[in-house]
């Protein structure tokens, strides 16, 4: 989407990513925003986002149907762009890139750009998995975010394949808020619990034919409630873009000073964690969140540091 919105204005850019969520995440279908109960076992309907990415395009690049490859071929100086898929079928296999451009490994894909928008939009239990047939003999796919919700080291390699001849880049990563921590077991106090004495009429019941049955039944509603705890808890961990930050903060600022490139980390520090994917209607909480991120001193720091660096960026090292 990038590609398209390009030559656009920040608020033209905002009017129209408001546009397609508002009819994207019109319709929730879920229970506590949590059981999904829509078609395929999703909350909102793929179709709508497949119709809204359409109009997008075809209002952009007045066909529908254009490909990622079509973007590359017509422009002489194309801005390269690629979005990540997971497989659905091999998810712990390496990332799916769809791209805009070519490199000595890959072409750009011959998808149209609606497919791969919504190949990386699939989230699970939100918009169900997407069917591409090309490049044969097809696959499915869901969301990136999955396991690479950061693509900060899949932009690098990205950038390393595109110009395989320059030594350092600079690399600015954008987030979207900082992320709570995540937490397995709800942990209370301080002290660690203690074992309390059972009763004498405790121990009594215990001896009576089906007590065990009672006290599972007895504790069902808790085990419940732990795995979903277990689950959410996976899908924080999966989709966390703290390990690669990390992982490119020490490569950034490696021992050796001939591997050290120029990297700027944006991402708001706190409240923006307890805004949904889904909740659209809270621009104005996050744009808040966000002015207030870039009006701290450091960030004023980092900001004119950026700026400086890309406007003036060091001599280009080549190998």
């Amino acid at each position: 989407m990038a590609e398209i919105l390009i030559n656009q204005s920040v608020e033209e850019c905002i009017t129209e990513y408001m546009k397609l969520s508002k009819e994207a995440f019109d319709r929730d279908h879920a229970i506590f925003k949590v059981l999904p109960t829509g078609e395929k076992g999703c909350r909102f309907k793929a179709s709508n986002l497949e119709r809204i990415i359409k109009e997008l395009i075809k209002g952009k690049l007045k066909n529908e149907k254009a490909t990622l490859a079509e973007i590359a071929a017509d422009n002489e100086k194309p801005c390269r762009t690629f979005v990540v898929a997971t497989s659905a079928a091999v998810a712990q296999g390496a990332p799916i890139l769809f791209r805009s451009y070519s490199t000595e490994e890959n072409n750009a894909n011959k998808c149209a750009i609606w497919q791969a928008a919504r190949a990386t939009s699939a989230a699970p239990s939100f918009f169900d998995p997407i069917h591409i047939e090309i490049p044969a003999p097809g696959g499915w796919y869901v969301d990136g975010g999955l396991r690479h919700n950061n693509p900060s080291q899949l932009a690098l390699d990205e950038a390393r394949r595109i110009w395989p001849g320059v030594k350092r880049f600079c690399l600015v990563s954008i987030g979207t808020g900082r992320q709570s921590n995540v937490e397995f077991v709800n942990i209370k106090d301080v002290e660690p619990p203690t074992q309390k004495p059972q009763s004498a009429i405790s121990r009594m019941l215990t001896k009576i034919p089906g007590s065990n049955v009672i006290r599972t039944v007895k504790n069902a509603p808790g085990g419940a409630k732990e795995l979903v705890n277990i689950g959410r808890a996976c899908v924080e961990m999966s989709t966390s873009s703290v390990p690669v930050h990390e992982a490119m903060v020490r490569a950034a600022n490696a021992t050796d000073p001939h591997t050290r490139f120029p990297y700027f980390r944006f991402n708001v520090e706190s409240g923006m964690d307890t805004i949904g994917l889904e909740e659209w209607k809270a621009l104005v909480r996050i744009g808040e969140l966000t002015d207030q991120y870039m009006q701290e001193e450091t960030r004023k720091c980092e900001k004119m540091n950026c700026i400086k660096t890309l406007i003036s960026p060091a001599v280009v090292e080549r190998t």
